[in-house]
């Protein structure tokens, strides 16, 4: 999509490996989460999950006027939307355990950019100083079903909101019991629901953030998976420079890493997405802790092509 000089780009991260089974999935795409959501089930579900999807993207989608959270960012409280208070509770406690480099509260600053919109602007100095004070964990409140914002705080629920989705997916397909196995894509998170016939993996390809192809491939039981890298969503600004759509919170510009690519693989959709754009934010000083965590795990690739891999996990690298 051109927008002028400007250049947005969007590359897919994940790919589901293909298997071929006696009955052929139900499968359906539909649009949600700034993202194409691809359903495919074994055994049903696919309509309701594509109905939830939808409705959690009125909700949490922050670029719709009349979504729950441009509500709250315009009123500075609501109370009453469970989807709202269990996502915002939830980054809240991981952040408390990882860590603030992942923050909610950037809803002015990824607005002044509009990275992910048909107008991208790279903000001055100037601009990005009174946003960049709105900025912090502290300037949003979850208590008693209500919450709260302070000092002009905003949320962006873009780092979280794909995982946290994905969860509520999950928790909606266990209570109905319609689905037998199966995947739903929202192409840089995925969840591999139910157990396949012989108990055989699910297989997940690692785009090559440097070309068309794969780094490798993993096999893995039903779980949740999040990939982020600085390739996936940027612009080309007037000055030749490329910006990606990752912000850092600190600083108010998009963030640099010396990792080309994280995937976390979890049995949480929140916490895989915050996970992996977490520790593509931190590059590689922190990756040793996260290479050894007993809940979840990662494959990760530094700027000079080293891969990284958990302790168990089966992967498969490209020869």
């Amino acid at each position: 999509m051109m927008h002028g000089k400007k250049l947005f780009a969007v590359l897919l991260p994940l790919v589901l490996t293909a298997c071929t089974s006696a009955k052929p999935a139900q499968t359906e795409t539909v649009w949600a989460m700034d993202t194409a959501c691809t359903i495919s089930l074994h055994g049903g579900g696919v309509s309701e999950t594509a109905s939830l999807l939808k409705t959690l993207d009125k909700t949490l989608d922050n670029y719709q006027e009349n979504s729950a959270i441009s509500r709250l960012n315009q009123s500075g409280t609501i109370s009453g939307n469970d989807t709202i208070y269990q996502l915002v509770s939830e980054t809240a406690a991981l952040q408390k355990r990882f860590g603030d480099s992942v923050d909610l509260t950037v809803g002015q600053l990824t607005a002044l950019w509009g990275i992910t919109t048909d107008t991208p602007h790279v903000p001055t100095a100037a601009e990005l100083e009174p946003v960049l004070k709105t900025i912090s964990p502290d300037h949003v409140t979850a208590a008693d079903g209500t919450v709260s914002l302070t000092d002009g705080a905003q949320l962006d629920c873009g780092a979280v909101g794909k995982g946290y989705s994905l969860d509520c997916v999950k928790e909606a397909l266990d209570q109905s019991g319609t689905a037998g196995y199966g995947t739903v894509s929202m192409t840089s998170s995925i969840l591999c629901y139910g157990e396949k016939p012989g108990g055989k993996p699910f297989q997940i390809e690692i785009r090559d953030p440097s070309g068309d192809g794969t780094l490798g491939t993993v096999s893995t039981d039903s779980c949740f998976l999040s990939t982020s890298g600085g390739y996936e969503r940027y612009f080309i600004a007037d000055d030749g420079k490329q910006y990606c759509h990752i912000l850092d919170p600190k600083t108010g510009m998009p963030a640099e890493s010396d990792l080309t690519t994280v995937t976390v693989f979890c049995d949480s959709g929140l916490q895989s997405d915050f996970l992996s754009t977490l520790i593509w934010l931190e590059g590689t000083e922190h990756l040793e802790e996260h290479l050894h965590a007993e809940d979840y795990q990662i494959v990760a690739q530094d700027q000079s092509g080293k891969l990284y891999v958990s302790d168990g996990l089966h992967f498969i690298p490209n020869a």
